[in-house]
């Protein structure tokens, strides 16, 4: 019965990893544009650093304040407010930053608030968090 688990376990894993959409930028010639067309395209190594990525971004209809996961095994940040291709892996310091001052609860907040947490201090990644629901832990 074990091994029986085990095997479905493997099994389960290993169809969700073969199912993910990732962020690789890979677009060979000969690929479809229609396979590749809503991921972010690879942008040449030396072009990377001097970008600047922005938030916030949309990509898929959803609208992303900080390095998203999204469609990817790494982190990833768009270059474009709507992304339309242009993206990179995020570093350190691509990272969003947090917004002061922002809105929570219609109070506002200048530093890092501990209202509505338990034990560590937050901040908004956007001048409302009341709207965007964006936020880290400081």
């Amino acid at each position: 019965m074990a091994l029986q688990l085990g095997l479905f376990l493997i099994w389960a894993g290993v169809s969700v990893f073969l199912q993910l959409d990732p962020v690789n930028g890979n677009q060979d010639e000969g690929v479809s544009t229609e396979l590749t067309q809503d991921r972010p395209a690879e942008l040449p190594e030396d072009s990377v650093p001097d970008e600047e990525r922005v938030f916030p971004f949309t990509y898929r209809n959803r609208k992303h304040f900080d390095c998203t996961l999204r469609g990817s095994i790494f982190p990833w940040c768009s270059l474009d407010a709507n992304y339309v291709g242009r993206w990179k892996y995020c570093a350190q310091r691509d990272y969003a930053k947090c917004v002061f001052p922002f809105i929570y609860g219609g109070k506002k907040y200048e530093t890092c608030a501990k209202t509505g947490s338990m034990w560590m201090s937050w901040c908004s990644f956007s001048p409302n968090y009341d709207k965007d629901r964006a936020w880290k832990y400081c």
